[in-house]
């Protein structure tokens, strides 16, 4: 298996039609989904120059996952996910597209278009993951994953310094509609899919639609699924506690950039950018030699990078020096999100994905919208710097408790397999 895993060669599985239009429509999107991130930060700091709200913006954003996660996935699991993806990005266009209109008569119309947005993403992105894994045999999905990701992150380049730049020279109103063309552009590569696989599934649920059972059934089993599924129960749990610890300094990266690195908006651009070049080239590396070592092998060092990262951007605020810890927290980044991702593709079978997918999805979130709270919260108190420090060092804390229990399950395993032989 190893060596048939090294013989994937990423450009291969262009060949694959429904591959190939799923990355142009990512791109497209994508590119469009960073320029509305960073114009929208930039905007409500402007108009409230506060973390909270910055916090907020995040609550809304990922509060749907905790309302809806699991029933959105019991639900792709049962739709057409063609029918489903189209739907969900010509509603995001609608709803994207709102936001100049409104933004002048409340920021709270601007949090309930975020919320409404995040959740027709929640019935998008499951639909989404099961195409890989549906397409794709085991061996390959690992590179796959990477590719995706790696096209996904060019766009990060692009579209954080880009937006840096047209805040500048450009009404901050604009971007939001390039964000939206660019949900229609994503709608038309998914309608010139074939979905081959998806008219097999589809056969089978409709010769079980007599018998299907009711919806919370369905997210039940997907729960369950993931509970005695040993490599993702463990593999979730322990990403929730690493996101608990850590994940909630990314809306802080606003106030880190403009009020403590004291940069412009470009700057700002340039740092997010930097991220984004570490993590297209740890997802380029992935791509290539991530299958010489093990997926739980290189989540933990991704951890581990991220936690020293984190904590000597607290203890150094200086802006060369941030724009290498950006680059570095990307390629750390990499080198958990896409094993991660990779475990749960190839440990699901593909009538679970949707729920288990989703139910990931949720329960990751939450943690999220926890260190959110913890972290914007500990900002206004003790500043973003000393927030920083706290959550790197706490990071690499739980990396080498991760490390021990892995450590110790490994020692048992080696144990039983030596009294059976």
């Amino acid at each position: 298996m190893v060596l048939e895993e090294r013989a994937v060669k990423p450009l291969t599985l262009l060949k694959e039609k429904d591959f190939t239009l799923l990355l142009i429509g990512q791109f497209v999107s994508a590119l469009g989904d960073k320029l509305h991130y960073v114009a929208l930060g930039v905007l409500i700091f402007r108009l409230t120059g506060s973390a909270l709200e910055l916090g907020k913006m995040t609550f809304a954003t990922f509060l749907p996952y905790l309302l809806f996660g699991l029933i959105a996935g019991a639900y792709v699991d049962r739709w057409d996910k063609k029918r489903t993806m189209i739907s969900a990005d010509l509603f995001r266009a609608v709803i994207v597209g709102l936001i100049p209109f409104l933004i002048g008569y409340s920021i709270n119309l601007v949090y309930l278009l975020t919320f409404l947005s995040t959740t027709a993403n929640l019935f998008f992105s499951p639909a989404k993951m099961a195409v890989i894994p549906a397409i794709f045999t085991k061996e390959k999905i690992l590179t796959a994953t990477s590719m995706a990701e790696t096209v996904e992150n060019i766009t990060e380049i692009l579209g954080y310094a880009l937006a840096g730049v047209l805040i500048m020279f450009f009404p901050i109103q604009k971007v939001f509609y390039f964000d939206s063309l660019t949900f229609l552009c994503s709608a038309l590569a998914i309608f010139a899919m074939s979905f081959k696989f998806e008219t097999r599934d589809q056969a089978d649920r409709t010769l079980d639609k007599e018998n299907e059972p009711h919806i919370f059934q369905d997210i039940i089993e997907g729960l369950s699924y993931i509970w005695k599924t040993k490599k993702l129960v463990f593999t979730l749990l322990s990403y929730c506690f690493v996101l608990l610890i850590f994940s909630g300094f990314s809306p802080l990266i606003f106030v880190y950039a403009l009020d403590t690195l004291k940069t412009s908006t470009a700057g700002l651009g340039v740092l997010e950018a930097s991220a984004a070049v570490g993590i297209t080239i740890g997802s380029l590396a992935l791509s290539v030699w991530g299958n010489r070592m093990s997926k739980e092998q290189l989540v933990l060092w991704g951890y581990f990078i991220s936690g020293i990262t984190i904590a000597i951007l607290g203890i150094f605020p200086w802006y060369p020096l941030a724009l290498i810890g950006f680059f570095m927290t990307g390629v750390s980044n990499a080198m958990f999100l896409i094993p991660i991702q990779s475990i749960f593709q190839e440990e699901t079978v593909a009538p679970m994905r949707g729920r288990v997918f989703s139910a990931r999805f949720a329960l990751t979130r939450v943690a999220f919208m926890g260190s959110v709270s913890i972290l914007t919260f500990g900002a206004t108190k003790i500043g973003v710097e000393k927030v920083f420090v706290f959550s790197g060092l706490s990071l690499l804390l739980g990396t080498m408790i991760l490390l021990g229990y892995t450590y110790v399950q490994a020692k048992k395993v080696s144990e039983t397999i030596s009294k059976t032989v």
